[in-house]
């Protein structure tokens, strides 16, 4: 083999395995995946009871916390479960962790900024292009100064 053929086949060799590689690690990525995720944004077990004590936590309205899987919000003053909202902690479409947006009223997911309100319904769409589906919201019960939030 002369050495210009050589060269010729070393350049084509490299070629398919830069090839090859940039092929392979293009088709792992989800980044982009528009489907909601499968596990509804949680793995808290139904039935599970989360509880926050209000002598300490959610004080003052607009107060959010994530506590079990389980994302908490204050909406209004008194002890009522009607002055409450509890929704699973993480969204629908791709696990990021929600927040209460006070000023706007409603719950936005830290990852891709898909918006939902108190109720759960969806507002705003992902910024990825992608789909997402409406947020469990879990019914709540007040025993003294404990709020409770079962699971479903």
């Amino acid at each position: 083999m002369e050495r210009n053929e050589f060269i010729k086949s070393l350049g084509l060799g490299i070629a398919l395995v830069c090839t090859g590689s940039c092929l392979s690690s293009c088709g792992g990525s989800k980044s982009n995946d528009p489907t909601p995720n499968p596990s509804g944004g949680g793995n808290v077990p139904t039935g599970t009871k989360v509880d926050v004590n209000l002598t300490t936590q959610l004080m003052t309205v607009g107060s959010f916390l994530t506590a079990n899987g389980v994302l908490f919000v204050r909406l209004a003053a008194g002890n009522t479960t009607s002055s409450f909202v509890a929704t699973q902690a993480s969204c629908p479409h791709q696990g990021g962790s929600l927040n209460w947006m006070q000023a706007s009223n409603l719950i936005q997911c830290s990852l891709h900024s898909a918006q939902y309100s108190s109720t759960g319904a969806i507002l705003a769409q992902p910024s990825d292009g992608g789909k997402t589906s409406a947020l469990k919201i879990y019914s709540t019960s007040i025993t003294g100064n404990t709020l409770t939030a079962t699971v479903s």
